[in-house]
């Protein structure tokens, strides 16, 4: 999800505070549910509040691996020639099936060390990277600030939603 350029954070300040309020409503959403829900409930695509955390930590990782050395297609778990032609669903598919199997322990703790790595980039890099495009072949040439916006604290806003909802018992389809 990309944010429209006028509701961006104009500094990393920002970014970090908005993000900061919208992981911290997702954990309250989180704490609410019962750790056996987390794994037995299932949306209408199949998925746990487990899957989400572990679909939003992936994310945090493929920022992470991208700004730092470009590695994002290895937590994909795809091909580096593949890659950048598959569409969001697909990669959203590889990194759910890569999390197939894991405990909710591994997740959870996956959960809590992407965000805290995320974070550690985030207020290391110089400020002239938050501007610069996030992929230089781009037509669009969505900056660094568009991209970490979109697959952090938006990012985090749905699908705290889509965990609400699944635990509420609403109707909570949703795409990924």
């Amino acid at each position: 999800m990309m944010p429209p350029m006028s509701d961006l954070p104009e500094t990393s300040e920002e970014l970090l505070a908005r993000l900061g309020a919208s992981r911290a409503a997702l954990a309250e959403t989180i704490r609410g549910i019962p750790r056996a829900a987390l794994v037995e409930r299932r949306d209408d695509a199949g998925w746990t509040a487990i899957d989400h955390l572990a679909h939003i930590a992936a994310w945090e990782r493929m920022i992470v691996a991208h700004l730092t050395d470009g590695s994002d297609h290895e937590i994909a778990g795809v091909d580096a020639e593949a890659y950048p032609r598959m569409s969001l669903q697909a990669i959203n598919d590889a990194l759910h099936e890569r999390s197939r199997g894991r405990s909710a322990g591994e997740i959870l703790a996956e959960f809590v060390g992407a965000h805290a790595d995320i974070i550690a980039l985030l207020e290391a890099l110089p400020p002239e990277v938050y501007a610069s495009p996030y992929w230089h072949d781009d037509p669009a040439q969505r900056s660094v600030m568009a991209k970490v916006a979109g697959d952090t604290y938006l990012h985090y806003a749905e699908h705290g939603e889509w965990i609400a909802a699944l635990h509420a018992g609403a109707d909570a389809t949703g795409s990924r």
